[in-house]
């Protein structure tokens, strides 16, 4: 299980640990799902940049590293631009855990 800081609180995120994730930027409505593995995939096309430690990974973004987990969604999901996804890697601050 992976624990992060968000908005000064930890949060336990783990596989199957059931979440909400809140509408964001790429993702722009709410919905849920469970934290799992990425596939091979998904593992395979960052591998060589910022690979996949288990659940999660992190970015470099402009002003700190972003973390990001792997979520089945229980409905697909559209983006911005495509979809529909099942599942997908999702910034840790828009994932909350349903208690």
């Amino acid at each position: 299980m992976s624990c992060c800081l968000l908005n000064g609180f930890k949060r336990a995120v783990g596989i199957g640990k059931y979440q909400n994730v809140k509408g964001n930027w790429n993702l722009p409505n709410d919905c849920k799902g469970t934290i799992s593995y990425p596939p091979e995939n998904a593992v395979l096309l960052v591998e060589d940049q910022n690979p996949w430690e288990g659940i999660h990974r992190f970015v470099q973004g402009r002003k700190a590293r972003i973390e990001f987990f792997w979520v089945k969604f229980d409905e697909p999901q559209m983006d911005v631009s495509d979809g529909p996804y099942l599942e997908g890697e999702v910034e840790a601050e828009y994932i909350h855990l349903i208690q």
